[in-house]
């Protein structure tokens, strides 16, 4: 959805309204892509649970804390939805209030918090029968000094569960002091945005702008690839063991530092600039003049989608030209421009953009010129989650290898943008070129950025 285009039904649902049992309609297009293909057997949907854990600075009795968890799951429906049918036949259903609430919540004594908190992270929802949360409150002496949320990927992103954080912090507090709870505004609820999706003018037009934006970049892709050999992902084999996704990481005060002092002279989002340099990379390890990357997008354009708990995570391709010697600034100013594209029409239907880049892009379709995923991810995302890489100055020389993974994007870049230091992990899988060219690449995102923030130095040759 643009910006111009405010969605209508955004809006503070009664309580009438949130508690009705028959409150339903289809999935938004993001669930779509986010859901369990047998919601109610999955296996390991734990990969992608999201987490925050608070402090609470005053003790509360656990009843109090009750009623602010109440509150908080009568303002965000997608908490207390569960999915019924599949495939196309797929809907959300809205639960009552009263009294599956009381199902999500476990009081736990903080004497065994730590093994509680790792059982409820390791929870494989049965997202077509209980709600997508696990909400435990650590005790002592009968009082709560501690809240941990679980919420599975498929009804939040990091974003959502960031508002989520506030909206129970908040809460907390206004019971704390006995007075009532105002939440700061309506919220965007999942059954809405889907009406307005699949059934009004306005969700259709925007779908069909969404649809010849990707079409553009898919086709200019196609064009200016011509010629090129693309290295695809391999079909996964049928049999045997799985395969793995390594990943190696890195991080640096000096490379924050140097991208900000690049972000602030072209003044653009730092992000532009990591992107920049990631497409820059890919292309000096895949011999490619041209790339397109997926940038990773929560897509909330508004004051109430800011305040959703619900799933956003959507992505819409970036084509760059490989920045040459003396290019990388030119570069960092048209990742910038494409990103303000992206949040516009990161927003569409997973199955028919698959359809348009099997259609235009052929054979180039999931190579590492025009599949991989950039995911930026500043710090007011991570409150609650530890950073997941050694804390240090490290030059910005220094590569170390990540554990290796189970599940992963067959190749991306995380990019973790903290207020004094930065850190990249890329993964792949472990049957791709990036086995080979994932340490180069870090480095050479580095360079690049470095070279740029204080040129005079030769211009660094990807592999040197």
């Amino acid at each position: 959805m643009s910006v111009e285009e405010p969605n209508p039904l955004w809006r503070p649902a009664d309580p009438a309204d949130r508690a009705a049992p028959d409150r339903t309609g289809p999935l938004t297009w993001v669930q779509r892509l986010w859901l369990p293909e047998a919601p109610d057997r999955q296996i390991a949907s734990h990969e992608d649970n999201q987490f925050r854990e608070l402090s609470l600075t005053t003790p509360l009795d656990p009843g109090t804390a009750r009623r602010a968890v109440r509150q908080v799951l009568a303002r965000h429906e997608v908490l207390r939805s569960r999915v019924t049918g599949l495939g196309d036949d797929a809907r959300q259903v809205v639960d009552a209030l009263d009294p599956g609430y009381e199902r999500v919540l476990r009081t736990v004594d903080l004497g065994t918090w730590d093994e509680a908190v790792a059982e409820a992270r390791g929870t494989s929802f049965r997202l077509a029968s209980q709600w997508p949360l696990t909400l435990l409150m650590g005790t002592r002496a009968g009082k709560v000094l501690r809240i941990a949320v679980v919420v599975d990927h498929w009804a939040s992103d990091g974003l959502g569960v960031l508002a989520l954080h506030d909206d129970i912090a908040s809460a907390l507090l206004a019971h704390t002091r006995g007075t009532g709870w105002t939440p700061a505004g309506p919220v965007e609820q999942p059954v809405d945005l889907a009406l307005w999706e699949s059934a009004t003018p306005a969700g259709a037009a925007h779908l069909q702008r969404a649809l010849a934006y990707w079409r553009q970049q898919y086709e200019r892709l196609s064009r200016d690839l011509a010629g090129h050999r693309p290295d695809p992902v391999p079909e996964a084999p049928l049999d045997g063991p799985p395969l793995s996704f390594p990943g190696c990481t890195m991080t640096s005060f000096r490379l924050a530092e140097a991208a900000s002092t690049i972000a602030a002279r072209l003044r653009v989002p730092v992000a532009a600039v990591y992107l920049a340099a990631f497409s820059s990379a890919i292309g000096a390890a895949e011999q490619a003049g041209v790339v397109g990357t997926l940038m990773l997008s929560a897509n909330r354009l508004t004051a109430a989608a800011m305040r959703s708990v619900r799933n956003a995570v959507m992505s819409a391709p970036v084509v760059l030209d490989v920045a040459g010697p003396g290019g990388f600034a030119a570069t960092v100013v048209a990742a910038a421009a494409q990103q303000v594209q992206v949040f516009r029409y990161a927003n569409a239907d997973h199955r028919l953009t698959g359809g348009i880049a099997e259609e235009v892009l052929g054979g180039l379709r999931g190579g590492a010129v025009t599949s991989a995923v950039f995911n930026f991810m500043p710090e007011a995302a991570l409150r609650g989650d530890p950073v997941p890489a050694v804390m240090r100055d490290a030059p910005c020389d220094v590569v170390e290898a990540m554990p290796t993974r189970a599940t992963a994007a067959p190749r991306m870049l995380m990019v973790i943008a903290r207020q004094d230091r930065v850190t990249l992990t890329l993964r792949w899988r472990e049957d791709t070129s990036w086995q080979q060219w994932a340490e180069p690449m870090l480095r050479y995102v580095a360079d690049l950025i470095t070279h740029e923030a204080t040129p005079g130095r030769p211009v660094p040759a990807f592999g040197g």
